[in-house]
């Protein structure tokens, strides 16, 4: 099966899953006729709203590493050679195409007339300096890492074509070179560039306060000029307030940012009138992870049992709203390496109480208040996350385990996840689409500091199929090493898996050409018109 119709496959399956009035009402609207802005004589205003519950660290593509500003720099201020289209598919962007003479070498051919925001033209001695200057350790960029000992050399066959020449064949190297390009220019020429952040972008950057983030289109944009003049990121940290504006309609987008019980409030009335919420699978992935070094956790009976004693299902449909689809590993369904016949966990309490038994923790006292074992979860202290971790503590308690759970703050609990200080933890990993992510979480090498693999998860079979996928270049034999991976990873529950978020859009209807991204990224920003 291809890519695509991976992608189309599960995405159908995802929707028929959903209730029939979303067909009803989309076939009603089919019959309505167009409403204003559709066709000629429309009119659109100049500015895009978008909400965001906190400001992006650094807008310095260099260091930008969460979530909004990666999205930010990537996908409005700066380009890739590179990108992942809507099918997480490695689509062209700056480059154009790209050949592979032999397993460790890539000739990229540039895109021509692209300028940098001012007026500079774009060329491959641009695309060699931002390489060049990520894996300069006096850079200090967390993005070298990526490259180390992967790149021997890049050379500028001339202003349009570029070649990459790897230490040995990489499978991963087109996804992980899906990072701004740099003017070289403005940096080599010390002018300031995270003030001025210039790039190849639909948008250019304007200003940034505590409170917003302001963009103006690039008119002289390679593709079709941006459909808005400008862009305008409010930074709403409360949630009650982010809900507050979408009533007041000053907000035109929030991605991710409300919560089941305030976007049940857009299913009718005003809201309903105003905004519209578009829902589709996303890719983050929840999960618990167990310290395989602790005496009690290293036991996989006891893991299991713990795994049959959480209802997942009931966490998704009533604390989640069945806004999230149940996990089986790492990947979610929509993701093309993702193995669908992996065993889950189901809930089911009395062959928990069954295996604490096998494991040694046998009932003290029937029917009696006392427990069989102590266990304690470590969390951070935000509210949803605590909420859940409570569930499954009163799940656990069920069948006899006393789950001892304690929150700290980020800094904290982090601090404690990577040194080991733990039994059990509750945590969620945000766009992972390359399968080379086992590497990271589960090599034996990649135990902290030097990487990853927090829950200290040892498999000699393991580290040697991570090690196959990222050298195997065939997409179907890397896909079959992967299959296994995910097979004997759901066996060993080094991570229960819990869920993937779905994207949950909230739009307003006057915002035309909006569409979501499995990444829930701003790819489509450049596109967009508000009437």
């Amino acid at each position: 099966m291809t890519y695509k119709r991976h992608l189309k496959t599960a995405l159908t399956r995802y929707v028929c899953q959903r209730t029939g009035i979303i067909a009803l009402f989309l076939i009603a609207n089919l019959l309505l006729p167009p409403g204003p802005g559709w066709g000629e004589g429309a009119a659109y205003a100049a500015e895009f709203r978008v909400g965001l519950e906190n400001a992006p660290k650094t807008l310095d593509p260099r260091y930008a590493t969460d979530a909004y500003g990666m999205r930010i720099t990537q996908h409005l201020i700066f380009d890739t050679l590179v990108t992942l289209g809507y099918d997480l598919q490695i689509e062209p962007s700056l480059a154009t195409r790209w050949e592979t003479p032999d397993d460790t070498t890539y000739i990229f051919h540039l895109k021509d007339g692209v300028t940098f925001h001012d007026g500079t033209p774009f060329t491959a001695e641009d695309v060699k300096f931002t390489f060049e200057h990520l894996m300069d350790e006096t850079t200090k960029s967390p993005f070298a890492g990526t490259y180390k000992g992967k790149i021997s050399r890049i050379e500028v066959l001339d202003p349009k074509t570029i070649k990459f020449v790897l230490t040995q064949p990489v499978a991963s190297f087109l996804t992980s070179i899906i990072l701004p390009v740099l003017p070289r220019h403005i940096i080599e020429g010390g002018q300031d560039f995270p003030t001025t952040l210039i790039g190849t972008g639909p948008f250019k950057f304007v200003s940034q306060s505590p409170t917003d983030l302001r963009f103006e289109a690039n008119k002289k944009y390679w593709e079709d000029p941006p459909g808005c003049d400008r862009i305008i990121f409010k930074v709403v940290k409360d949630e009650n307030t982010r809900f507050l504006k979408m009533k007041k309609e000053e907000i035109d987008l929030l991605v991710n940012a409300l919560s089941s019980d305030k976007i049940k409030f857009f299913a009718s009335g005003a809201l309903h009138k105003a905004y519209q919420v578009i829902e589709e699978p996303g890719i983050s992935y929840n999960y618990l992870a167990f310290n395989m070094a602790d005496e009690k956790m290293k036991d996989n009976t006891l893991r299991q049992a713990i795994a049959h004693g959480i209802d997942v299902d009931e966490i998704i449909k009533y604390k989640l709203a069945g806004h999230a689809i149940r996990a089986r590993g790492l990947l979610s369904p929509v993701n093309w390496f993702s193995e669908p016949d992996v065993p889950v966990m189901v809930y089911d309490p009395e062959k928990a109480r069954q295996l604490l038994d096998k494991a040694g923790y046998k009932d003290p006292d029937g029917d009696g208040p006392r427990t069989r074992l102590t266990v304690e979860m470590k969390t951070s202290n935000n509210a949803e996350i605590t909420a859940i971790a409570r569930i499954i503590q009163a799940q656990l308690l069920k069948i006899g385990i006393h789950m001892d759970l304690k929150s700290y703050e980020w800094g904290t609990f982090y601090g404690d996840i990577k040194s080991g200080n733990f039994q059990m933890t509750s945590m969620r990993w945000v766009g992972v689409t390359e399968p080379d992510f086992y590497y990271d979480l589960f090599h034996s090498s990649q135990v902290p500091p030097a990487g990853r693999n927090r829950g200290r998860y040892i498999n000699a079979r393991v580290d040697d199929l991570v090690q196959q996928g990222r050298v195997t270049l065939d997409p179907d034999a890397r896909k079959r090493i992967y299959s296994k991976i995910q097979t004997i990873v759901a066996g060993e529950l080094p991570y229960i898996s819990l869920w993937h978020l779905n994207n949950v859009s909230v739009v307003h209807r006057r915002v035309k050409n909006y569409r979501q991204h499995p990444m829930a990224g701003f790819f489509s920003f450049k596109d967009i018109r508000v009437e």
